[in-house]
């Protein structure tokens, strides 16, 4: 049976944008309607499970929306299992299950995407964190695999300090740590450790 709720003031990547909700492409720009198979939030919680913290307010499964600024779509999001935890110090979005996150430029073309099998997105601080098998891939198909990498929207900029391989045409580079990088991986560098380029022969 789907169960249908109405989230008030509740948006995916924070409260500066336009949300348009699933696949109906719908903009609703106050007001969220969720369609899900099994969907929850707090007011379906006894009240004294409410009283820990690790609760989230929402929870919804095979959840898909895009996210817009000032009319124009920036990122597409789907996740197998969305959480919401909104609390007041630290108001942020689970994807235990993985997560696939594309962004656009000005013409709605997409032009990086990255995914994880987890990842987390933090509402104030505008910052993403994705673990596991995780890959960024740009619009010339330069890919990247990392079991971490960490995004912040306002600066642009992604970095790790774990072990990155970077596969850009034939060519292969890698490095233990000290990553950083524009999202569009148009200009990066290793900050820690020299990386390795192998060229495949032809």
């Amino acid at each position: 049976m789907i169960r249908r709720h109405f989230i008030l003031g509740i948006f995916p990547f924070g409260r500066s944008g336009n949300v348009i909700a699933g696949r109906m492409g719908i903009m609703l720009p106050v007001i969220l309607l969720f369609f899900s198979c099994q969907t929850k939030v707090a007011a379906d919680l006894a009240p004294e499970l409410l009283k820990n913290t690790s609760i989230p307010t929402l929870e919804a499964l095979n959840f898909e929306t895009f996210y817009t600024d000032s009319g124009v779509v920036r990122y597409h999001l789907q996740t197998p299992k969305l959480l919401i935890f909104d609390d007041a110090k630290q108001r942020y979005k689970d994807f235990p299950e993985g997560f696939l996150v594309q962004k656009y430029d000005l013409n709605r073309k997409i032009i990086s995407q990255m995914s994880g099998n987890h990842g987390k997105y933090f509402d104030l601080e505008k910052k993403w964190e994705a673990n596991g098998n995780v890959v960024l891939v740009n619009s010339q198909g330069d890919t990247l695999r990392s079991e971490e990498l960490k995004y912040h929207e306002t600066e642009d900029l992604i970095f790790s300090d774990q072990f990155v391989s970077i596969k850009k045409g034939d060519q292969y580079i890698t490095g233990t740590g000290g990553f950083k990088s524009d999202a569009q991986m148009t200009k990066w560098s290793f900050i820690k450790t020299k990386g390795h380029i192998y060229v495949e022969g032809k």
